[in-house]
């Protein structure tokens, strides 16, 4: 019996290989992602720490300067945020590319593993078809053989 040998071996390893480059660069953007997102919570939290200190300031009177710095230091936090917003979003979007990529490369490895299943039923068919053949022949020559033997062994009538 011949052992089965896949004929698109090449393509069904470059597919996967495709598939786990792809699969890595999805990881990659889902970390950036998260990165961002983590940025982005921690520019939140210091404005909001900000406006805090700010009303506070204010409310406990203060001078024009002290709520003039305070001030700008919100506003350089909210443009701060407003960059780590739009980070986040490239991200998603990087992200989402990255998903897509991967369900691509996912279906083309798929497509070449059906064919490898297709490709190893036909071999295993043939095998089957092949074996049988082989015990039918050995079953008939057997039968022909006793059938020899008894008419010679029996005289002629």
């Amino acid at each position: 019996m011949k052992p089965f040998k896949f004929s698109l071996e090449a393509v069904a390893t470059t597919r996967r290989r495709f598939e786990q480059t792809a699969l890595e660069q999805y990881a990659k953007a889902l970390l950036a992602k998260q990165s961002a997102l983590s940025q982005l919570e921690a520019v939140q939290h210091e404005l909001d720490d900000a406006w805090l200190r700010l009303r506070n300031t204010l409310e406990s009177g203060c001078s024009a300067s002290s709520a003039t710095r305070l001030r700008q230091e919100s506003n350089y936090l909210e443009e701060d945020r407003k960059l780590r917003e739009e980070v986040l979003s490239q991200a998603e979007r990087a992200v989402s590319v990255a998903l897509q990529q991967m369900l691509v490369t996912r279906q083309q490895r798929e497509a070449v593993e059906k064919f490898r299943g297709k490709q190893r039923l036909a071999h295993d068919r043939d095998i089957q078809r092949d074996t049988q053949k082989f015990l039918d022949e050995m079953a008939t020559q057997r039968a022909t053989s006793s059938q020899s033997w008894r008419t010679e062994s029996e005289p002629h009538a």
